[in-house]
């Protein structure tokens, strides 16, 4: 170093003088002058030797330089010489700026005391033990520390077994909120970095200064505070991620932010005298660190702002990034319930525009009954046309598949296993944006075909607005269901089809590991249990059994029989009328078969309900109008009579003799596409016999009712007639709950 580079490193020397207890304004004044100078002085020194290392030097500073400086740039040694002259000057100027950065702190550091924060912590170091404000801090932690406790207990509590920390599903916005909420809530909390900077400064104390307090005190109370930081910012993290509402999530950052500093509160009550005079005492009373000025002193200063640093960010990360790690697994469906099992009630809509398979370019390419008609859901445009719309044919299991308006879309699966449908499209649930509710719709069912009065998203049924994530929740509340116009304070039922313990099964089998079918865990109930009958018989005929239908190939599950909509098939070979499925009478008793009544002392028979004819009785019109095909006369002399649920009702139909557990495919099998019942047409449907609505899960001990009067066709004629979407419900059995069907036990 030259002579000139020793001057100007002496000429910001500063003496050592001895600290005051209390430095007045002008010594104040005087070090923060004294500290501008020096970082003017820093400020010049670099601006010379910046000027230096492109040429324009001091002689004082670098002599041979100037005596040595060619201007012609093409000398190799004159550029040797100026690499060599800049690395020197860069080494001297590093040199120099930790030389003013050494020498500013120092003057920093002089009157640099550290004043204990007002704080009930504070006691923990001042006061003695047994002393009525040492008290008082222990009371204020305990209380403190209890707020917080109960407080994440509370959060911690609201979990449930698939989702055992209750995380929110929210919306992109809020989601930002909470990344916020974490961070002002980690900047807020003032005790961690307070309690690690009272450890810093124990250490830096001077041994022979005026009042020497505890490390072991100091140490404590540090302990107890950096203890109810963390308890803080646990909460925080909890009660964020929970919450799924912008001004709650503030809300409550202000509010564990209020209980954390309890302790500051009470200090300024005892400092007001509020509590005693002993207390008064103490909060007033001068409590200052007198901080050494030696260089390890300043050393550990130094560190210890780096590690409140260090803790500052790291706490702030390691929330941010499981934060993060909720982000990236929402959309995957991992706090929600990846599969719902649906139950719609017995609701129908009479008149809903169904879209078929053939394509038309106007009304002329389809039937009659028909329209032509595009929509929104397909390119081009298909013949449509008016179906009876049964809800429950849509019950059973829908499965996550992706996010739609930031929210959870569901599915609906086949009936069989709750897999995916192969060919049938299946109905979904999702949020419509429109609206803000949740909507059930299917793309291929119309509310009108009529673009602009159709209604949003094409829903069937609606929640109320609202911006929850949690279908299990709404569907406590009431829906709106649409059969030509809006239906309020409809019911439905959803629930979570996984399960996480045994319970979850009702304790009727065991909750297993389902990997490969969407499901986390699905339950599997044990051997035997519920088994349902292997043959039922009639109420009227003991000898007319049912047999259920067996699953050969048993689909590589344990069930051995076709299950739709998780109950069984029963089938058997007839021929003829089934009489003894029908009503009480055979052929020959028409009065007993149709029913009539003769009044006390009366002579005359009352007759039966008539329709179009007076003097004839139409009632059965399913037989009626099916026979006037040709293909049901020859169905008639052989034909299976199945039974079979639909998603709330029991269907006794009479269809091809040719089912079995091979050709009929299960896994396709949905009660309203396969028009198990639609009230219109001579090509109605098979169904003969309905049973009241149930969710049994065999049709054993179930009231049945033959259907009459139920088919659109008799809407006309001399009399008009507004029956039920089933028409008109007969009994089979004389008494409720009697059922018409039992297990056929072989010791019977």
């Amino acid at each position: 170093m030259t002579n000139a580079d020793e001057e100007i490193i002496h000429s910001v020397s500063i003496g050592s003088g001895e600290m005051k207890r209390q430095p007045s304004w002008s010594d104040i004044n005087s070090l923060i002058g004294r500290i501008e100078t020096l970082e003017q002085e820093r400020e010049d020194e670099h601006i010379r030797l910046v000027n230096a290392s492109e040429g324009v030097t001091a002689a004082d500073d670098i002599d041979d330089f100037k005596d040595n400086h060619v201007p012609s740039t093409d000398s190799p040694t004159l550029r040797r010489r100026t690499s060599s002259r800049r690395g020197i000057l860069a080494r001297l100027m590093k040199r120099r700026q930790d030389d003013f950065d050494e020498e500013i702190e120092e003057v920093e550091h002089k009157f640099d005391d550290f004043e204990l924060p007002d704080s009930t912590f504070t006691f923990l170091i001042a006061e003695p033990i047994l002393s009525s404000p040492f008290a008082m801090a222990c009371a204020t932690y305990a209380m403190c520390l209890t707020c917080l406790a109960l407080a994440l207990s509370n959060e911690l509590d609201n979990g449930t077994d698939d989702n055992p920390y209750d995380i929110a599903e929210v919306t992109r916005n809020v989601r930002a909120v909470q990344f916020l909420g974490i961070i002002i809530g980690v900047l807020m909390d003032d005790e961690i970095p307070t309690g690690l900077e009272l450890i810093g400064m124990g250490l830096e104390q001077k041994k022979d200064g005026d009042k020497h307090y505890s490390m072991s005190r100091i140490f404590f109370s540090s302990l107890l505070r950096i203890s109810i930081g963390m308890m803080f910012l646990t909460c925080l993290f909890f009660v964020v991620i929970q919450e799924s509402n912008v001004l709650d999530i503030f809300f409550d950052v202000l509010a564990l932010e209020f209980v954390e500093s309890i302790d500051d509160v009470i200090y300024e009550l005892c400092r007001r005298g509020f509590f005693s005079r002993r207390l008064k005492i103490a909060a007033n009373q001068d409590n200052v660190i007198q901080c050494s000025d030696s260089a390890d002193a300043r050393r550990i200063r130094k560190w210890s702002k780096r590690v409140i640093r260090f803790v500052y960010f790291s706490v702030m990360f390691i929330m941010c990034a499981g934060l993060s790690i909720i982000t990236y697994k929402q959309p995957t469906g991992e706090y929600g319930c990846t599969s719902i099992v649906v139950q719609f009630g017995d609701e129908v809509w009479e008149d809903a525009w169904i879209t078929t398979d053939f394509k038309c370019s106007d009304d002329s390419d389809c039937n009659a009954n028909q329209k032509c008609f595009q929509g929104n859901s397909h390119e081009t445009p298909f013949c449509h046309e008016k179906r009876l719309l049964i809800f429950s044919h849509f019950n059973g299991l829908y499965t996550f598949d992706g996010i739609e308006a930031e929210r959870p879309k569901y599915v609906e699966m086949n009936k069989e296993k709750g897999d995916p449908f192969k060919s049938t499209i299946p109905a979904e649930i999702k949020y419509c944006k429109e609206i803000e509710s949740w909507v059930f719709f299917h793309p291929n069912i119309q509310t009108t075909l009529d673009s602009k009065a159709s209604n949003e998203c094409q829903w069937l049924l609606r929640s109320e607005e609202t911006e929850d994530f949690d279908l299990v929740e709404l569907s406590t509340g009431f829906w709106r269901l649409w059969d030509g116009k809006v239906v309020d304070d409809y019911r439905i039922d959803i629930d979570c089809a996984e399960c996480v313990q045994d319970s979850d099964c009702n304790y009727m089998g065991t909750c297993v590991d389902e990997p490969g079918d969407g499901l986390d865990q699905k339950c599997e109930c044990f051997d035997g249990f519920e088994t349902p009958c292997d043959v039922i018989r009639s109420e009227k005929d003991n000898n007319t059994t049912l047999n259920i239908v067996k699953d050969l190939d048993q689909d590589g599950d344990s069930i051995t029989f076709v299950s739709v909509y998780g109950r069984p098939i029963y089938s058997a070979k007839m021929q003829g009328k089934p009489y003894s499925l029908m009503r009480d009478g055979y052929p020959g008793q028409e009065e007993q078969y149709f029913a009539v009544e003769y009044p006390v002392n009366a002579s005359v028979a009352v007759a039966p309900h008539k329709h179009n004819e007076p003097d004839q009785y139409d009632d059965d019109d399913f037989f009626e109008i099916n026979n006037q095909s040709v293909a049901f006369q020859t169905l008639m002399k052989n034909y299976t009579f199945l039974l079979r649920y639909t998603g709330s009702r029991w269907y006794g139909q009479i269809i091809d003799p040719n089912l079995s557990s091979n050709s009929f495919k299960e896994e396709e099998y949905h009660a309203f596409w396969m028009n198990s019942f639609s009230g219109t047409g001579q090509e109605d449907n098979s169904t003969l016999i309905i049973s009241e609505a149930t969710t049994m899960a065999h049709p054993a001990g179930v009231d049945f009712f033959e259907m009459r009067r139920r088919n659109k066709v008799f809407e006309g004629g001399v009399f008009d007639y507004d029956y039920s979407q089933y028409g008109v419900l007969i009994p089979l059995v004389a008494h409720d709950g009697a059922g018409f069907f039992h297990c056929n036990i072989p010791s019977e």
